[in-house]
């Protein structure tokens, strides 16, 4: 069992609050999923609860964390450059993890999963030369190997094929131990979890607010969506009833003014200059208990930009036509897209298709004669370190570039913050923003939907989903594959299907 109580964290650099007063209990075999925008917290509490000290460096943190577990284990988002440059054998049988590693259970994992065995077998070969899904797949492998009681992981799902997807979600169900893990991917989520934690920052970014609910992800969605419904209705009755009882106030107040100033009565005068002291009491009263409303609630999600005024081509309009064209990987390309088309294109780890991506930008740079946008797997190969984000943008009419920056929840100080300071989901944020503001024809997007939370991704879809032009794409994310207005393509180690 684990015991959260009163657990705060607070920014050392501007005393600003990122996480208050958690206080939450997780029972031997739960599988909890930590979701989130993009920097509220979450990979720090994971940090945290394997290793209590390694946030003091930045965050000053208040509240106490009990475990009764012997043997916890974490996977990190992204490795340690230093475990990252170990080679294959090296990492899986390191003396300090040997004495814990159970060999049998490793290799049986790896054949479940698929795992290319005899890489181990290529001196040679480090981690950093594997694909990200297999690299995550070699450090799930070892983890459940080592039989940990709690077994923390951040973003296992986000570089995995759909295969060693379903694979890790069997494993995750199945097992007997407690999984707290964060991710993205809204059908991973509905598959494992058996609770949520929701870590969120309200109040345009300036207020931490955590929702700890026992159940699955479906559950957790239809609930939050009740819960802002009823607030919603309560703070919309409260402040209709305020209003009320504030026009009355002042046509009364009104009233006596108007007959103190006529009244000639001493008598009558000082009944009423004390009705008229009654009701500044009242008033005082009034203003209290406006205070105390009920808080009209944040809007749910932060995803609230839509394309518009786009110059439609002609559907029969080839914007790109591929015979026999041969990639870097070996695969022979049959690809025509037109005007109207949308496509998304799946395929094992470490298969090409971003490369494929890559190959249609560069042809696309050449001589294309419409307009068109591109959102890189990796956001940095098209972002400079040092680049402000209204320069990315580079869109002439800076107040509607703000504005659609503050519809997506950017601050004022943000906006005029760099690129690299920005959370992946705040990037991608800006690559949708770029896309909306030069009305770009066609889309070319590589796993669109991995940096956004699971509660935004639906409003996402919808804005692809209605977007006018063509989409040629690259996923992982089920929930955006199986919408019906793509057309699926499957890429192998021979060709495009």
């Amino acid at each position: 069992m684990l015991q959260i109580k009163n657990l705060s964290f607070t920014h050392l650099k501007d005393l600003s609050q990122l996480l208050n007063q958690l206080s939450i209990t997780i029972h031997s075999g739960d599988k909890v999923a930590i979701i989130g925008e993009e920097g509220t917290g979450k990979s720090n509490l994971l940090k945290y609860l394997y290793n209590p000290n390694c946030l003091e460096d930045y965050l000053q943190v208040s509240g106490q964390v009990h475990s009764d577990y012997n043997k916890v284990l974490y996977l990190p988002q992204e490795l340690e450059s230093e475990t990252a440059a170990k080679r294959l054998t090296d990492y899986i049988y390191n003396e300090e993890d040997l004495a814990h590693l159970d060999l049998n259970s490793f290799f049986q994992l790896a054949q479940a999963c698929h795992f290319n065995l005899d890489l181990l077998d290529k001196e040679d070969i480090s981690l950093v030369d594997l694909s990200g899904g297999e690299r995550i797949k070699l450090q799930v492998i070892k983890a459940l190997a080592m039989n940990p009681d709690c077994l923390l992981l951040d973003e296992p799902s986000s570089d995995l094929d759909l295969d060693t997807l379903i694979w890790l979600e069997k494993i995750i169900r199945e097992t007997d131990q407690t999984v707290i893990f964060i991710s993205h991917d809204e059908s991973f989520l509905s598959s494992c979890a058996t609770a949520v934690l929701h870590l969120e920052l309200t109040q345009k970014r300036r207020k931490p607010k955590w929702t700890f609910f026992k159940g699955s992800y479906p559950e957790y969605k239809n609930h939050r969506q009740e819960e802002y419904d009823k607030q919603l209705q309560i703070a919309t009755k409260e402040r209709d009833d305020f209003q009320k009882k504030e026009a009355k106030q002042k046509r009364i107040q009104s009233s006596l003014h108007h007959q103190l100033n006529a009244t000639k009565d001493s008598t009558a005068g000082r009944l009423l200059a004390k009705k008229m002291k009654n009701i500044k009491s009242q008033e005082r009263k009034l203003s209290i208990a406006e205070e105390e409303l009920t808080e009209i609630p944040d809007q749910l999600e932060s995803i609230s930009i839509f394309f518009s005024n786009i110059e439609q081509l002609a559907s029969n309009k080839t914007l790109l036509h591929w015979e026999n064209r041969q990639l870097e990987t070996g695969q022979k390309i049959n690809l025509s897209i037109r005007a109207q088309d949308k496509i998304v294109i799946t395929g094992d780890n470490g298969i090409g298709k971003s490369l494929l991506l890559k190959e249609i930008v560069a042809e696309l740079s050449q001589n294309a004669s419409f307009s068109w946008s591109y959102m890189p797997q990796n956001y940095d190969d098209l972002m400079s370190t040092d680049e402000k984000i209204l320069d990315f943008l580079a869109f002439d009419d800076l107040e509607k570039a703000r504005s659609l920056l503050a519809s997506l929840q950017f601050t004022r100080e943000e906006i005029n913050h760099g690129t690299s300071k920005l959370s992946g989901g705040q990037k991608a944020k800006l690559f949708l923003a770029k896309m909306v503001l030069h009305k770009s024809q066609l889309l070319i997007l590589d796993e669109p939907t991995r940096h956004f939370s699971p509660t935004s991704q639906p409003l996402v879809r919808d804005l692809f989903a209605n977007f006018p032009g063509a989409i040629i794409s690259v996923s992982h994310d089920r929930a955006f594959i199986e919408q019906d207005y793509l057309k699926k393509y499957h890429l192998n180690t021979s060709n495009l299907l």
